[in-house]
């Protein structure tokens, strides 16, 4: 990095996401090649040097998606652990169900 660049960062859970995220940043006229993505323990890091005047932007795009990752992870989950609890599931889909008729059965 030169004196006049900053480095900025965003953690990713998949590779898939990190690399969506290197092809967003390309797509908003970043430089490929200057774009690293390197494993972290059990997720990916997506690392980028820029210029000072870039550095919100740059930020705007890694943390926004960053953000939406982990509440996809965190859905992905919570689903899983509601599959695996039948009882659960039933009770959730009948108060949906309720919810559903008691909004749509208004006179």
């Amino acid at each position: 990095m030169s004196h006049d660049t900053v480095g900025i960062e965003a953690d990713f859970a998949t590779r898939e996401s990190a690399h969506a995220a290197k092809n967003r940043l390309v797509r908003a006229g970043f430089a490929r090649n200057s774009i690293d993505i390197f494993r972290d323990g059990d997720g990916f890091v997506v690392r980028l040097p820029i210029r000072e005047e870039n550095r919100a932007r740059a930020a705007r795009l890694l943390k926004g998606t960053a953000l939406v990752e982990r509440a996809k992870h965190s859905g992905w989950a919570a689903a899983d652990r509601v599959g695996s609890q039948p009882l659960l599931a039933l009770g959730i889909a009948a108060l949906a169900g309720f919810a559903i008729y008691g909004l749509t059965n208004r006179r």
